[in-house]
């Protein structure tokens, strides 16, 4: 095969509601960031022509003011449209197992409704958080390649 050039894509983009408590957290250095679940619904018709609905548990990571605007503005259940890109990262657990983790780095999010949170966040992730160089970069003139 010649020389393919294939475009370097990785854009990701999806509906549904957050599924578990929102609890904003700190990098060692600071950074604001915060892990969350997005549940997302498909609709399919089954072999005898009913309904049917599968649910699709995406993990996502929001960092800066991403995550402090969550933090302030959702809740578990808030309807929101998330963009960002796929990322994968290995880690060591507490019992020195490797683990594997991909998720969802937000780029972008919409909420579609805005009601008040009813309670704080409690409960605690027992994946650890990215590392602080995972966070989005500023993107300069000198990086776009046009």
């Amino acid at each position: 095969m010649a020389d393919l050039k294939l475009p370097n894509i990785n854009k990701f983009m999806a509906s549904g509601r957050i599924a578990n408590d929102l609890e904003l957290k700190y990098t060692p250095k600071g950074t604001p960031v915060m892990r969350f679940t997005l549940a997302v619904d498909r609709r399919y018709k089954d072999e005898s022509d009913q309904w049917q609905t599968v649910t699709s548990w995406i993990d996502c990571v929001a960092w800066s003011k991403f995550a402090e605007n969550l933090a302030n503005n959702a809740h578990k259940g808030s309807p929101i449209i998330v963009e960002g890109r796929i990322d994968t990262r290995n880690w060591t657990d507490q019992n020195n197992v490797n683990r594997k983790s991909t998720e969802v780095v937000l780029e972008n999010f919409h909420i579609l409704e805005w009601k008040p949170r009813d309670g704080q966040s409690t409960g605690s992730e027992d994946v650890p958080l990215p590392e602080e160089n995972m966070a989005p970069q500023k993107t300069t003139a000198d990086d776009l390649p046009f």
